[in-house]
């Protein structure tokens, strides 16, 4: 399977080397300061790895299945199986769709049987454009494995395909085909997805500012603004003006006012290290006047907004704050529907979104002649509040009871009733026993 794959990236090459109308290029991304500013955004707000952690535990919380069991043999086998980084292969899955959250976009590539993440900037997608059409020619990673330089292709110089891997080894990156490398965005319309953290600026700059100003006045208890005036007449016996010796206006006495000035210097520096148990000792070059200047923004007034930092996360990230216990409800509402609903509305969409995007690419890897593999998922939610399958069992059995006691006047079972003892029989044999004809085991209770 994986030759087939190599064969279809190296004719749709030659198809793109032969193509008149066709035109390679990098599509453009945001300008990398912005999801460098993401990653400033995640170490700074204290509530954002708890937030994406949290998003993370809930969507894999069901677990990955293919609906086999034969098959999900071995897709277990695969999610625990340690890569050369010696992290799980579900371990880079989880992180590359945690990226996918926060920062838009992240890839996974296959390599020698297990997968590897490549975080943002890592990885450029190269397209052409045929008869109007944008196609994935493949994906451009480093051979360092750092990030990607800015490069550019144009089909023109390129005679043979040959022509354009050799360009591409030269500029010391790996073209990399799309059965063997998979993004994984949070917006498949775009290539490079987008940041919902971008997006939210304003507030989050807010809370970052709050944050950094907080922790400056609780580390430096300065005395505020303060204007301390020198005393007029000081710097000769004659009367002098505060404003002529701040602005030196008087050239005769430039050394005295030099020495005002030094003075004034010395208790400005002396006044804002200062904190509440400094002492500063003022000479007589300052009037007894001192002005203080109140401060007309406090980082106190944020303390409620601050309180609310985690919910404004939960919403850039798709995650219904209530999962976190977050937020306040209203009404006679029990827990139980408030998470199924959030976990339905929001958890599943998710699930989604993300599931399509790598289900053929590890099915595609994994499947093999004995044991073919047609789609990797997230096993599904079920309500809390639903009936467990012990339950729907027992209803089933008493049904079959029922019919078994419907006799015709000869006390034989009639036809229509014993063809649905018949197929509610199949119905409970496929319900408790699985495809290899070994007993479901029992277990008391849903998954939720």
């Amino acid at each position: 399977m994986e030759a087939n794959n190599n064969d279809m990236f190296i004719d749709m090459l030659e198809k793109w080397a032969e193509c008149t109308a066709c035109d390679v290029s990098v599509p453009k991304k945001r300008k990398e300061y912005g999801l460098e500013q993401v990653d400033e955004y995640m170490k700074i707000l204290p509530g954002a790895e708890y937030v994406l952690t949290q998003t993370l535990n809930y969507i894999f919380s069901n677990g990955l299945t293919t609906g086999s069991l034969n098959q999900d043999e071995v897709l277990d086998e695969f999610l625990y199986r340690k890569n050369e980084k010696g992290n799980t292969n579900l371990a880079e899955l989880r992180s590359t769709v945690g990226m996918g959250i926060t920062h838009g976009y992240s890839g996974l590539r296959w390599y020698d049987g297990n997968i590897y993440q490549y975080k943002w900037g890592e990885y450029k997608v190269l397209t052409y454009l045929n008869h109007g059409i944008e196609q994935v020619l493949g994906y451009v990673v480093a051979k360092d494995g750092k990030k990607v330089p800015a490069f550019d292709f144009n089909w023109t110089d390129y005679r043979e395909y040959e022509d354009f891997i050799r360009d591409i080894d030269e500029k010391n990156l790996i073209l990399l085909s799309p059965a063997d490398f998979q993004p994984i965005r949070n917006d498949t319309s775009l290539w490079y997805g987008y940041s919902p953290l971008l997006k939210d600026r304003e507030r989050l700059d807010l809370m970052v500012a709050t944050y950094e100003r907080l922790n400056y006045d609780i580390r430096y208890d300065g005395p505020g603004r303060i204007i301390i005036r020198p005393k007029d007449g000081y710097v000769s016996g004659t009367d002098v003006s505060t404003a002529s010796v701040v602005e030196a206006g008087l050239k005769a006495d430039e050394e005295r006012v030099a020495k005002v000035k030094e003075e004034a210097a010395r208790v400005a520096n002396d006044m804002k290290a200062s904190s509440s148990d400094s002492v500063i000792v003022l000479s007589n070059a300052f009037d007894k006047e001192i002005q203080h200047l109140p401060r007309v923004t406090k980082a106190t007034e944020f303390l409620e907004w601050l309180k609310s930092d985690t919910m404004l996360l939960a919403q850039d990230f798709g995650m219904s704050p209530s999962l976190l216990e977050l937020g306040g409800v209203s009404g006679n509402v029990s827990m139980t529907s408030i998470i199924s609903t959030a976990m339905l509305n929001s958890i599943v969409p998710l699930r989604e979104r993300y599931a399509t995007q790598f289900s053929s690419f590890l099915a595609n890897h994994l499947s093999t002649r004995e044991i073919p593999i047609e789609k990797v998922y997230f096993d599904k939610y079920e309500m809390e509040q639903r009936e467990n399958e012990n339950t729907m069992r027992t209803k089933i059995v008493n049904i079959m009871s029922l019919l078994n006691a419907m006799d015709d006047e000869n006390g034989v079972i009639r036809p229509e009733a014993l063809q649905l003892f018949k197929d509610f029989g199949e119905m409970l044999h496929e319900n408790i026993y699985n495809e290899n004809e070994m007993l479901e085991e029992l277990t008391v209770g849903t998954k939720g």
